[in-house]
């Protein structure tokens, strides 16, 4: 009865997590600091490659969370972004699920700015999935992004994930979703950023999501978000001491319950850089 339990409800969660890029950590509150220039951080910038382009140094994260406080649907991340005088390099590695079922992500990803309002990014992407009882497949896929500086202030931006349409076997099945989005994002000053965007996946509704996260004080800021299909409300604070970056969040599903988060980065400030 348990195993059956666990078994719906990691199918729910799969079908959630189709309502955003495969593998993507991270709740409606974590993703807006995309859309900006003071709010970046190594997982914000991967959501879209083309923020790479603004991490100022060598930029390392861990990311962890347990999503719908079950063991079997919790998710890992390792990111890492490296400045060059050609463009900002980046890794990431994701893995979700647990022994019976779990899908992993490798991406190699590449930002770059174009002059001083356009940056491009593009990352390749592994993706693999392990059943028991049914083996292991996996594919390559890639994903690409170009973000806009509007203004100092106004910053807006278009990714697609897995736009040829790569599926994980032979199949004939779409086992990897197509993934648009489009969002922006306004920083009424250094210290407040307000960010919207919108998701299209193929078979699905379209999803939007709302952020804006508060810099209190240079130690303190906090966050709150929320998005529509899966309905997803949530809420963090940061903690930051120098380089070193504390994320604490959790976001809410109506019916199958909380998922806390936590991840930690490495973050020079630019004038650490």
């Amino acid at each position: 009865m348990r195993r059956s339990i666990v078994t719906i409800v990691f199918t729910l969660g799969i079908s959630t997590l189709y309502a955003q890029p495969v593998w993507l950590p991270g709740g409606p509150q974590q993703v807006g600091g995309t859309y900006s220039q003071q709010f970046q951080h190594v997982f914000s910038a991967l959501h879209n490659q083309a923020a790479l382009a603004a991490l100022p140094a060598i930029t390392a994260g861990v990311y962890a969370e347990r999503r719908f406080m079950l063991k079997a649907t919790s998710l890992y991340a390792l990111g890492l972004a490296v400045p060059t005088a050609s463009g900002t390099f980046g890794l990431s590695l994701r893995h979700f699920g647990y022994t019976a079922f779990n899908q992993q992500q490798l991406g190699i990803a590449y930002g770059r700015n174009l002059g001083s309002r356009v940056s491009i990014g593009m990352q390749v992407d592994y993706l693999g999935l392990s059943m028991q009882q049914y083996g292991r497949t996996g594919t390559v896929t890639f994903e690409a992004g170009c973000l806009f500086h509007v203004t100092p202030q106004l910053h807006a931006g278009v990714h697609a994930f897995n736009p040829v349409a790569q599926q994980l076997d032979k199949s004939g099945r779409q086992d990897i979703p197509v993934v648009y989005t489009a969002g922006a994002g306004y920083e009424a000053s250094r210290d407040f950023l307000l960010s919207a965007e919108v998701v299209h996946t193929t078979d699905r509704a379209l999803t939007t999501r709302l952020m804006c996260e508060y810099r209190i004080v240079p130690q303190l800021s906090v966050q709150l978000g929320l998005s529509t299909d899966p309905q997803l409300s949530g809420g963090g604070v940061r903690f930051s001491w120098q380089s070193l970056h504390i994320y604490l969040s959790a976001h809410y599903h109506s019916q199958l319950g909380i998922t806390p988060a936590t991840a930690i980065t490495w973050q020079p400030h630019p004038k650490e850089a």
